[in-house]
């Protein structure tokens, strides 16, 4: 909801990386530093242990963690590309 109410014009809202990257990446939402801070906790894929292995999840597994250094790379260059732009941004109407 935070970050709906900023992608509203409601005002700034801090939040993860991997939940705000789709509006981040779409331009609903931008970063106002580059600065970011590294969180002490992480998502996991609860499942049975004996399950761990099967293919089904493994093939899961990859491609989830290809999906987020994809997000974080596409990320990382926009911040590189409004650096290099001087931070400047112009606003549509």
């Amino acid at each position: 909801m935070t970050i709906d109410a900023a992608v509203d014009g409601q005002g700034t809202a801090p939040a993860r990386t991997a939940l705000a990257s789709w509006d981040l990446l779409s331009g609903r939402l931008v970063r106002p530093f580059s600065q970011a801070l590294e969180a002490p906790y992480a998502f996991w894929i609860a499942c049975p242990k004996s399950a761990a292995d099967l293919p089904k999840i493994s093939t899961f597994r990859s491609w989830l963690l290809r999906e987020a250094e994809d997000d974080a790379r596409r990320i990382a260059h926009l911040g590189s590309r409004s650096r290099a732009g001087g931070g400047k941004r112009t606003a549509r109407h």
